[in-house]
């Protein structure tokens, strides 16, 4: 009786400290087979080197696999708002949170605070995901969207979907482009102190891999041609070539860029700045590019939204990540990297500009 009660005043604290898995609860309905992918020598030699700068904690040169796709139908199921985790019988579905070291880490499992419950009847789903999520475009248009996919082409009947008012506006307004079509699909909106109690959820699975950004295609054409039309994307008839700067970032700089940049000029690059742009400017941009040159960041998820480009990513030698490299692996894009020296605290670095002009000359 007494641990009853303690676990009541923990979850009545929003804090929960054991989880559960529903990768074999019976209503799980398979959507899409999991995949593997096959690489060449010269990419199983890039995902070696990526995976020895984090001591093989990943290594996707071993081989990689996409994940079945499922979604899994709960009865009265609890959403937490300050992390779009999902509670069953006082424990978080770790499916939910995309993994246990996600779990592990997220400070909204580690700070108890005061969430108000909500009784809500009907069908639900979500696509929260916090901390991450909460402002980052990369971990939005991969861990978040496609999740939506498979709910929108099997749930026919009426079905809300729970998020945050605080959505950044690129997140809402995408979102909107993605429900366009889906007249049984509206958003309800979760404070950040709530927790609400609902009939009947349905926990869609994450389609991506840790540090990837593959997608199955029928799903990346599909976001692809959901945010061209949101945003009236039009082919313009001028393919660019763009250098994507982060000499305003407070990390993953590129110490030489004042020697990489004339050299990038002389092959008609431009220098673009992210933050400086639209999210609408941000992809017409990369729909009109042709070739793109960038340190890692998160700048490069709009290479989403390309048509056709070829890629050359910059890492510093001890954190050489693998997102894009697997991006444009699922969108059929020619991709290279550029391996720099070791990073500094603040992951800062340089580049060989010859080995990055060797490669204009190639385009």
């Amino acid at each position: 009786m007494l641990k009853k009660i303690l676990f009541g005043l923990l979850h009545s604290a929003g804090y929960y400290f054991r989880y559960t898995s529903v990768l074999h609860h019976p209503s799980k309905k398979v959507m899409a087979g999991s995949q593997l992918l096959y690489f060449g020598e010269e990419e199983r030699a890039f995902l070696e080197q990526s995976a020895a700068s984090f001591n093989y904690s990943i290594d996707y040169s071993l081989g990689y696999r996409q994940k079945e796709q499922y979604l899994v139908r709960l009865q009265q199921a609890v959403l937490l708002g300050n992390s779009g985790a999902v509670v069953q019988e006082g424990r978080v579905v770790v499916e939910s949170v995309f993994d246990v070291s996600r779990l592990a880490k997220s400070p909204a499992f580690k700070t108890p605070a005061l969430l108000l419950p909500r009784y809500k009847k009907g069908l639900y789903t979500s696509i929260l995901h916090l901390p991450w999520a909460r402002n980052n475009n990369y971990h939005w248009f991969f861990d978040c969207l496609p999740r939506l996919y498979f709910v929108l082409q099997a749930v026919q009947e009426p079905i809300r979907i729970i998020m945050r008012r605080d959505l950044p506006a690129y997140q809402l307004q995408t979102l909107q482009f993605i429900l366009a079509d889906y007249p049984q699909a509206q958003v309800v909106f979760i404070g950040k102190h709530e927790k609400w109690e609902v009939e009947e959820f349905i926990l869609p699975s994450f389609l991506s891999n840790a540090q990837s950004g593959f997608l199955p295609q029928s799903v990346n054409q599909w976001l692809r041609h959901k945010i061209w039309s949101g945003y009236g994307v039009q082919p313009s008839g001028n393919k660019r070539r763009i250098y994507i700067s982060r000499a305003n970032a407070q990390t993953r700089r590129v110490l030489n860029e004042s020697e990489l940049l004339p050299v990038l000029a002389k092959y008609g690059f431009e220098v673009v700045r992210a933050e400086e742009l639209s999210y609408q400017q941000q992809v017409q941009l990369f729909f009109e590019a042709e070739a793109i040159v960038a340190p890692h960041g998160a700048g490069l998820t709009n290479l989403l939204f390309s048509e056709q480009c070829k890629v050359l990513e910059f890492h510093p030698a001890n954190l050489i990540k693998t997102h894009y490299f697997l991006l444009c692996k699922g969108l059929g894009f020619d991709y290279t990297a550029v391996v720099g020296s070791v990073g500094d605290k603040q992951e800062n670095y340089k580049v060989d500009v010859q080995q990055v002009e060797k490669w204009l000359e190639k385009v």
